[in-house]
């Protein structure tokens, strides 16, 4: 790779994988819970280990994710996502990492009183995975539905805009 450079994003996801793999198991006091973990091992290396994301290829999940959880479809579209629903993860492990990307990275976008992600639930959800579904127009009448009804930040629809030109 004579003459290129790489990234300031792709440097931190390369550091962060060679970390995970310099340490496969992490200590009890490091300082992160388990969805955490499960976070950053199945889904940090395309949205970041804080949720940041990158709008070119994933959306950024802080303060915005948990607005999916206003509608009941939004909720289920969630856990029936393919890198989700197909996930190595036991469904009670995808029931917290949910939890953690949803009332954690989402950080008080959830509607008030929403109540967390179930093992069961996740297990019927990803039974019914969203493969074969047009995922950009699907979420894009997800988004539509939240701003207009829930007033959910106009950031949802940023995902996608400098790679395919119109965000959906």
């Amino acid at each position: 790779m004579t003459g290129r450079r790489l990234s300031p994003r792709l440097r931190s996801v390369c550091a962060t994988i060679a970390m995970l793999f310099a340490f496969p198991v992490l200590p009890a006091d490091a300082g992160i819970s388990r969805a955490q973990s499960n976070f950053i091992l199945h889904c940090g290396g395309c949205h970041g280990v804080d949720g940041a994301g990158n709008a070119e290829a994933v959306p950024d999940l802080r303060r915005q994710v948990g607005f999916f959880l206003y509608l009941p479809e939004g909720r289920a579209y969630l856990a029936r996502l393919p890198n989700v629903a197909f996930s190595t993860l036991n469904d009670q492990e995808l029931a917290d990492m949910l939890n953690f990307m949803v009332f954690t990275l989402g950080d008080g976008s959830a509607p008030t009183g929403a109540k967390p992600y179930q093992a069961a639930e996740v297990k019927s959800l990803r039974s019914a995975s969203l493969i074969g579904t047009p995922l950009r127009a699907y979420r894009a009448q997800l988004i539509n539905r939240l701003i207009q009804d829930y007033g959910a930040a106009e950031t949802l629809r940023d995902y996608g805009r400098n790679n395919y030109g119109t965000g959906q």
